[in-house]
């Protein structure tokens, strides 16, 4: 199937469905990028509350991202 039929049965899907189309999309991702599974490990497993951002800031960033 070539890239332009995805994204045409994409469009055809509910938004829920859409939405876990990303979030497969974006998972995928994530497995095959070595060097941000790192990092988001190490920013997980960081014990330092100092390293840490507050839920308002996070949602603030995300909406400045588009997200």
């Amino acid at each position: 199937m070539k890239l332009d039929d995805l994204q045409r049965e994409a469009e055809r899907l509910s938004r829920e469905e859409q939405r876990k189309l990303i979030g497969f999309l974006v998972a995928m991702d994530i497995r095959r990028d070595e060097g941000y599974r790192e990092e988001l490990c190490r920013r997980l497993d960081d014990k330092d509350p100092r390293a840490w951002i507050k839920l308002k800031e996070a949602e603030q960033r995300l909406k400045s991202d588009g997200v």
